[in-house]
């Protein structure tokens, strides 16, 4: 009839390394599940900057082959850009200023007449390129590009 005593000290342990272990679980799973929105959010605006890129180059082209004569320019470029799917990933808006030596410009149409007449001559084109997403992720993505190309 001998009574041991037991010590209560190796369960509490051990209840302290399950809470630990329970938690560094819960942190890992939380950190994965950030981890892969990131890398889908950083897709979508890589995306989003290449595409930009390629509006500038588009606008670019079509100013070149555009017909100044009769006072026309152009001024805006809208472009619904679409996934495999057919269904509208982006939208790019690009909007065209022109710039050339010795502009004398009266009004709007005038400064279109002009711009026929010296295409070519160091004449530039400064190009607003926004695009944004059709709610392709959980934040907004919107990417803003201005440039000065040569015509």
């Amino acid at each position: 009839m001998y009574a041991t005593k037991r010590s209560g000290f190796a369960m509490i342990l051990a209840i302290v390394i399950v809470v630990l272990v329970a938690l560094g679980g819960v942190l890992l799973l939380r950190s994965s599940a950030t981890g892969s929105k990131s890398v889908g959010d950083n897709y979508l605006k890589v995306q989003a900057e290449l595409l930009a890129d390629s509006a500038t180059e588009f606008a670019v082209m079509r100013a070149q082959g555009f017909d100044h004569t009769g006072g026309n320019c152009l001024n805006n470029l809208n472009i619904t850009v679409q996934d495999a799917s057919g269904i509208s990933a982006y939208d790019v808006n690009v909007s065209l200023a022109y710039s050339f030596r010795n502009p004398v410009v009266v009004g709007f149409n005038d400064a279109c007449t002009r711009l026929a007449d010296n295409t070519g001559k160091d004449t530039m084109i400064l190009l607003d390129v926004t695009v944004t997403d059709h709610n392709l992720s959980t934040e907004p993505i919107r990417v803003h590009k201005r440039t000065w190309q040569k015509l």
